[in-house]
Protein backbone atom coordinates (compact mmCIF):
# COMPACT_ATOMS: atom_id res chain seq x y z
CA UNK A 1 0.00 0.00 0.00
CA UNK A 2 2.72 2.50 0.51
CA UNK A 3 4.81 1.74 -2.76
CA UNK A 4 1.59 2.41 -4.26
CA UNK A 5 0.65 5.11 -2.56
CA UNK A 6 3.70 6.48 -3.16
CA UNK A 7 3.97 5.79 -6.67
CA UNK A 8 0.06 7.46 -7.01
CA UNK A 9 1.89 10.62 -5.34
CA UNK A 10 4.80 10.91 -7.91
CA UNK A 11 2.45 10.07 -10.70
CA UNK A 12 0.26 12.91 -9.40
CA UNK A 13 2.95 15.59 -9.11
CA UNK A 14 4.56 14.79 -12.73
CA UNK A 15 0.33 15.54 -14.24
CA UNK A 16 0.46 18.81 -12.11
CA UNK A 17 4.00 19.94 -13.49
CA UNK A 18 3.12 18.82 -16.91
CA UNK A 19 -0.78 20.77 -16.91
CA UNK A 20 1.73 24.10 -15.58
CA UNK A 21 3.89 23.85 -18.22
CA UNK A 22 0.80 23.02 -20.49
CA UNK A 23 -1.14 26.41 -19.46
CA UNK A 24 2.60 28.56 -19.71
CA UNK A 25 2.81 27.64 -23.38
CA UNK A 26 -0.70 28.03 -24.16
CA UNK A 27 0.15 31.50 -25.22
CA UNK A 28 2.31 30.26 -27.77
CA UNK A 29 6.17 30.99 -28.64
CA UNK A 30 7.21 34.71 -29.12
CA UNK A 31 8.24 35.42 -33.14
CA UNK A 32 10.43 38.25 -33.66
CA UNK A 33 9.33 39.36 -37.43
CA UNK A 34 11.59 42.57 -37.75
CA UNK A 35 14.66 43.85 -36.16
CA UNK A 36 16.28 46.84 -37.41
CA UNK A 37 18.03 50.10 -36.64
CA UNK A 38 18.55 53.41 -37.82
CA UNK A 39 21.75 55.09 -37.04
CA UNK A 40 21.31 57.91 -39.58
CA UNK A 41 20.90 61.67 -39.26
CA UNK A 42 18.72 62.55 -35.95
CA UNK A 43 14.69 62.04 -36.82
CA UNK A 44 12.46 65.00 -35.35
CA UNK A 45 8.85 65.20 -34.63
CA UNK A 46 7.56 69.33 -35.10
CA UNK A 47 4.26 68.68 -35.09
CA UNK A 48 1.73 68.35 -32.23
CA UNK A 49 -0.27 65.32 -31.32
CA UNK A 50 -3.92 64.94 -32.18
CA UNK A 51 -6.41 62.31 -30.54
CA UNK A 52 -6.66 58.67 -31.29
CA UNK A 53 -2.82 58.58 -32.42
CA UNK A 54 -3.42 61.47 -34.98
CA UNK A 55 -0.82 64.53 -35.98
CA UNK A 56 2.92 64.13 -35.22
CA UNK A 57 5.65 62.82 -37.43
CA UNK A 58 6.14 59.46 -39.12
CA UNK A 59 9.91 57.75 -37.58
CA UNK A 60 9.23 54.20 -38.59
CA UNK A 61 7.19 52.57 -41.44
CA UNK A 62 7.02 48.37 -41.92
CA UNK A 63 4.94 46.43 -44.09
CA UNK A 64 5.33 42.65 -43.60
CA UNK A 65 2.99 39.74 -44.32
CA UNK A 66 2.07 37.91 -40.48
CA UNK A 67 1.71 34.50 -40.40
CA UNK A 68 -1.86 33.00 -39.68
CA UNK A 69 -1.04 32.27 -35.85
CA UNK A 70 -0.17 35.86 -34.85
CA UNK A 71 -3.08 37.52 -33.30
CA UNK A 72 -1.28 40.10 -30.76
CA UNK A 73 1.42 42.06 -32.36
CA UNK A 74 4.28 43.82 -30.22
CA UNK A 75 5.97 46.85 -31.30
CA UNK A 76 9.19 48.08 -29.57
CA UNK A 77 11.20 51.15 -30.00
CA UNK A 78 14.61 51.16 -28.29
CA UNK A 79 16.70 54.58 -28.99
CA UNK A 80 18.28 58.07 -27.88
CA UNK A 81 16.10 60.87 -27.24
CA UNK A 82 16.80 64.83 -27.39
CA UNK A 83 14.28 67.61 -26.06
CA UNK A 84 14.30 71.25 -25.34
CA UNK A 85 12.81 74.37 -23.82
CA UNK A 86 10.42 71.83 -21.33
CA UNK A 87 8.68 70.25 -24.55
CA UNK A 88 7.88 66.68 -24.43
CA UNK A 89 8.41 63.87 -26.64
CA UNK A 90 5.10 62.01 -27.23
CA UNK A 91 4.63 58.39 -29.28
CA UNK A 92 2.41 56.33 -30.84
CA UNK A 93 2.15 53.49 -32.84
CA UNK A 94 -0.07 51.76 -35.10
CA UNK A 95 -0.77 48.66 -37.12
CA UNK A 96 -2.83 49.22 -40.39
CA UNK A 97 -3.57 53.02 -39.46
CA UNK A 98 -5.31 51.52 -35.97
CA UNK A 99 -3.47 52.99 -33.30
CA UNK A 100 -2.49 50.15 -30.84
CA UNK A 101 -3.51 51.87 -27.77
CA UNK A 102 -6.06 54.41 -27.33
CA UNK A 103 -5.62 55.09 -23.81
CA UNK A 104 -5.51 59.09 -22.30
CA UNK A 105 -4.53 58.31 -18.26
CA UNK A 106 -1.66 59.63 -16.68
CA UNK A 107 -0.47 63.22 -15.74
CA UNK A 108 1.21 63.42 -19.23
CA UNK A 109 -1.86 65.05 -20.78
CA UNK A 110 -1.34 63.62 -24.43
CA UNK A 111 -4.11 63.40 -26.45
CA UNK A 112 -5.41 59.66 -27.00
CA UNK A 113 -3.45 57.10 -28.32
CA UNK A 114 0.00 59.35 -27.25
CA UNK A 115 2.36 58.50 -24.49
CA UNK A 116 4.49 60.71 -23.04
CA UNK A 117 8.57 59.27 -22.72
CA UNK A 118 10.64 61.97 -22.40
CA UNK A 119 10.47 65.65 -20.65
CA UNK A 120 12.94 67.64 -18.88
CA UNK A 121 12.84 71.04 -16.92
CA UNK A 122 13.39 74.10 -18.55
CA UNK A 123 15.14 76.31 -16.00
CA UNK A 124 16.27 79.79 -16.92
CA UNK A 125 18.05 81.06 -13.85
CA UNK A 126 19.31 77.46 -12.11
CA UNK A 127 22.63 75.94 -12.63
CA UNK A 128 23.89 72.60 -12.61
CA UNK A 129 27.40 70.77 -12.85
CA UNK A 130 27.55 68.36 -15.80
CA UNK A 131 31.16 66.24 -16.85
CA UNK A 132 33.00 67.62 -13.79
CA UNK A 133 32.27 71.45 -14.82
CA UNK A 134 30.06 73.59 -12.59
CA UNK A 135 28.03 76.88 -12.93
CA UNK A 136 26.81 75.61 -16.35
CA UNK A 137 23.12 77.39 -17.24
CA UNK A 138 22.38 76.48 -20.51
CA UNK A 139 21.76 72.49 -21.88
CA UNK A 140 24.74 70.65 -22.11
CA UNK A 141 23.60 69.81 -25.69
CA UNK A 142 23.62 73.20 -27.15
CA UNK A 143 20.01 73.56 -27.24
CA UNK A 144 19.28 75.71 -24.71
CA UNK A 145 17.32 75.69 -21.71
CA UNK A 146 15.84 71.87 -21.01
CA UNK A 147 18.56 70.41 -23.59
CA UNK A 148 20.03 67.75 -21.51
CA UNK A 149 21.52 65.11 -24.26
CA UNK A 150 21.27 62.26 -24.07
CA UNK A 151 18.62 59.88 -22.40
CA UNK A 152 17.92 56.66 -23.57
CA UNK A 153 13.80 54.97 -24.42
CA UNK A 154 12.77 51.78 -24.32
CA UNK A 155 8.98 51.32 -24.88
CA UNK A 156 6.80 48.01 -26.13
CA UNK A 157 3.08 48.31 -27.46
CA UNK A 158 1.16 45.64 -27.65
CA UNK A 159 -1.55 45.55 -30.38
CA UNK A 160 -4.47 43.49 -31.21
CA UNK A 161 -6.58 46.13 -32.87
CA UNK A 162 -6.23 46.16 -36.78
CA UNK A 163 -3.85 43.38 -36.67
CA UNK A 164 -4.68 41.15 -39.81
CA UNK A 165 -3.69 37.49 -39.03
CA UNK A 166 -2.01 35.66 -42.55
CA UNK A 167 -2.14 39.33 -44.18
CA UNK A 168 -0.33 42.03 -45.00
CA UNK A 169 0.16 44.77 -41.93
CA UNK A 170 1.75 47.81 -41.95
CA UNK A 171 3.30 48.92 -38.66
CA UNK A 172 3.94 52.46 -37.81
CA UNK A 173 5.64 54.43 -35.11
CA UNK A 174 4.83 58.35 -34.81
CA UNK A 175 6.77 61.23 -33.02
CA UNK A 176 4.88 64.59 -31.73
CA UNK A 177 6.05 67.39 -30.15
CA UNK A 178 4.11 68.83 -27.29
CA UNK A 179 3.99 72.55 -28.61
CA UNK A 180 4.18 72.77 -32.51
CA UNK A 181 7.18 73.70 -33.78
CA UNK A 182 9.14 73.30 -31.54
CA UNK A 183 11.01 69.70 -32.39
CA UNK A 184 12.15 66.76 -29.88
CA UNK A 185 14.53 64.46 -31.45
CA UNK A 186 15.71 60.76 -31.56
CA UNK A 187 18.66 59.05 -32.91
CA UNK A 188 20.45 55.75 -32.83
CA UNK A 189 17.36 53.65 -33.02
CA UNK A 190 16.50 49.99 -32.63
CA UNK A 191 12.65 49.08 -34.17
CA UNK A 192 11.12 45.65 -33.19
CA UNK A 193 8.38 43.64 -34.71
CA UNK A 194 7.16 40.35 -32.87
CA UNK A 195 4.22 38.35 -32.30
CA UNK A 196 2.33 35.77 -30.38
CA UNK A 197 -0.91 33.47 -30.99
CA UNK A 198 -2.92 34.80 -28.42
CA UNK A 199 -5.26 37.80 -28.21
CA UNK A 200 -5.40 37.45 -24.58
CA UNK A 201 -1.76 38.57 -24.01
CA UNK A 202 -3.06 42.43 -24.81
CA UNK A 203 -5.74 43.22 -22.18
CA UNK A 204 -6.14 46.03 -19.67
CA UNK A 205 -4.94 45.48 -16.30
CA UNK A 206 -6.45 45.91 -13.09
CA UNK A 207 -6.52 49.30 -12.08
CA UNK A 208 -5.39 49.19 -8.04
CA UNK A 209 -7.35 51.49 -5.99
CA UNK A 210 -5.00 54.38 -4.14
CA UNK A 211 -3.58 53.32 -0.51
CA UNK A 212 -4.07 56.28 1.79
CA UNK A 213 -3.60 54.32 4.94
CA UNK A 214 -1.45 56.65 7.27
CA UNK A 215 -0.79 59.64 4.79
CA UNK A 216 -1.53 62.84 6.42
CA UNK A 217 -4.83 64.90 5.50
CA UNK A 218 -3.39 67.65 3.54
CA UNK A 219 -1.39 64.78 1.28
CA UNK A 220 -4.65 62.64 0.93
CA UNK A 221 -6.83 65.73 -0.16
CA UNK A 222 -3.89 66.97 -2.76
CA UNK A 223 -3.32 63.72 -4.28
CA UNK A 224 -7.29 63.12 -4.87
CA UNK A 225 -7.23 66.84 -6.15
CA UNK A 226 -4.32 65.82 -8.75
CA UNK A 227 -6.52 62.29 -9.93
CA UNK A 228 -9.51 64.52 -10.24
CA UNK A 229 -7.52 67.72 -12.55
CA UNK A 230 -5.99 64.71 -15.04
CA UNK A 231 -9.55 63.37 -15.39
CA UNK A 232 -10.55 66.88 -16.27
CA UNK A 233 -8.27 67.57 -18.16
CA UNK A 234 -8.75 64.78 -20.49
CA UNK A 235 -12.43 64.09 -21.38
CA UNK A 236 -13.22 60.72 -22.73
CA UNK A 237 -13.27 60.69 -26.12
CA UNK A 238 -15.35 58.12 -28.71
CA UNK A 239 -13.20 55.49 -29.97
CA UNK A 240 -13.07 53.99 -33.70
CA UNK A 241 -14.49 49.98 -33.31
CA UNK A 242 -12.25 47.28 -33.10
Amino acid sequence: MYRIGRMNLTVAAALLATFALCSNLAAGPLTRHVAEFNFGPEQFGVHAAAPNGGGGDLIYNKTLTLPTSAQTVFVTISTTGDTHDGDAAWFTASVNQVVCNPGDSGAGFAPTGWIPLQKHFSYEKVTYRSNGAGGLAGGDGGGGAGDMHDNGIYYTWCCIRGVKPGGTNTVQIKLATSKANEPVFIERSHFYIDSVPDRGLCSQAKVLAPNFEGVPATVNEELLKRIERQKAAQPPEKQPPQ
